[in-house]
């Protein structure tokens, strides 16, 4: 993966490659020199603090520039990322930590890079996990000096690690590598026909597989401009979507079957005025079972 990275930095460094929307209408662009910069800045926290080679960091994180700076940061470390979904509201982090205490300790986690709030919080569960040895967080990250020192990567090596939420029973994870994200990332493309003037708009997690691997990673490989927004946004109100690839051109997107339910329910044909959607290409449609009577009605 980061040798993917380092293709599109020797040959086009500061063209966007996120277009990331926050709390505004307006999103902020990263380029893919900014993307590695925020990354090396986060490998270079890591190894400060100490972190060796193969160690697991675990990423409590919303949408946002820290996930993509730390996901790739862990990797620059030498490090082995290990996604977990943060909590929806800050009243719930308690009780979020706890369940993910087991993620953590099955993991063998070292560190935990999560938000500002939750590190207090989660400074207790070092008592639960023997092997967690700090809760960073990416405060002041403009100040520190990026990391120049990576280590030599293969495809065999460990890329991440995904679990299962452990919602209900214990959480189970799973190795990918390198080479298996890379195998799967070029066979969806292949599928897809997916071009490098694409535009990929999604607001699916980032700790879940299909946006983390189809969304993000799959546009890091193949160039492509991601449009991201946070899937809280989606939520509230389910035309951003629409009205996102809208803006954008967008022609891939990808969501589980009740996204389009909500957009069903919710988006009415007033609501529909005004927008063109004739660039979407291909609707994904996965993670649960698919309603043909959704996709019909859609």
């Amino acid at each position: 993966l980061l040798e993917v990275l380092q293709w599109h930095l020797d040959r086009h460094p500061e063209r966007p490659h996120i277009l990331l929307y926050g709390d505004s209408d307006r999103a902020t662009p990263i380029g893919y020199a900014e993307l590695r910069h925020g990354a090396a800045r986060v490998a270079a926290l890591l190894q400060k603090e100490g972190l060796a080679m193969g160690e697991r960091v675990a990423l409590m994180l919303p949408t946002g520039t820290d996930y993509f700076f730390g996901f790739l940061g862990v990797l620059m470390a030498g490090g082995i990322p290990v996604p977990i979904y943060p909590p929806a509201r800050p009243e719930q982090i308690e009780d979020h930590l706890r369940r993910h205490a087991r993620i953590l300790d099955n993991a063998g986690c070292a560190f935990l890079i999560t938000i500002p709030r939750a590190r207090l919080i989660a400074r207790l569960l070092s008592a639960q996990v023997g092997s967690l040895r700090d809760v960073l967080t990416l405060e002041g990250l403009d100040t520190v000096v990026p990391a120049s020192d990576f280590p030599n990567l293969a495809g065999g090596d460990t890329a991440f690690l995904q679990y299962t939420s452990g919602s209900t029973g214990d959480p189970k994870g799973v190795v990918l590598t390198h080479a298996d994200l890379l195998a799967n990332i070029r066979a969806m493309g292949e599928a897809a026909r997916v071009r490098s003037d694409d535009v990929f708009v999604s607001w699916l997690p980032l700790y879940h597989d299909m946006g983390l691997i189809g969304a993000w990673l799959g546009s890091l490989y193949f160039g492509l401009t991601l449009v991201s927004l946070s899937p809280l946004a989606f939520l509230a109100r389910p035309r951003r979507w629409i009205e996102a690839i809208h803006r954008h051109r967008g022609t891939l997107s990808a969501a589980p079957n009740f996204a389009y339910e909500l957009c069903l329910k919710r988006i009415g044909e007033g609501d529909l005025e005004g927008l063109d959607l004739s660039s979407w290409r291909w609707a994904f449609n996965g993670a649960e079972p698919v309603s043909p009577d959704t996709l019909r009605r859609f």
